[in-house]
């Protein structure tokens, strides 16, 4: 699932024409688990990396930002099913210590 993304840089989501990837869009029946996919898939933790907006294209900004608010406020709820995060220990260890809400750190249970 989702490897659109991969063949796509962040530059790409602000050129004329462009078009979210339909594996990219979420409604109310996607789970957290889903959710947390795509914002990660999208680049998400690039966005937590982000320091200059300025060299990052704006729709992609907009989109994994209204994508963690989304997640943050609760809008995609769990399936009751253990799921791993696509982290990796190095990548996960780093977000702790920024500080990064710990739904985007952990796994599912």
């Amino acid at each position: 699932m989702l490897e659109t993304f991969d063949k796509m840089g962040y530059e790409e989501w602000d050129k004329q024409g462009f078009v979210t990837p339909k594996d990219f869009l979420l409604d109310e029946k996607n789970k957290l688990h889903e959710a947390i996919e795509v914002f990660y898939i999208a680049g998400g933790y690039d966005f937590f990396k982000v320091i200059n907006p300025a060299k990052y294209a704006s729709n992609w900004l907009d989109f994994v930002g209204n994508l963690y608010s989304e997640i943050v406020d609760g809008k995609y709820k769990p399936d009751g099913k253990y799921h791993k995060n696509p982290l990796t220990e190095k990548q996960r260890n780093s977000l702790i210590e920024q500080g990064v809400p710990e739904i985007f750190t952990t796994d599912i249970e």
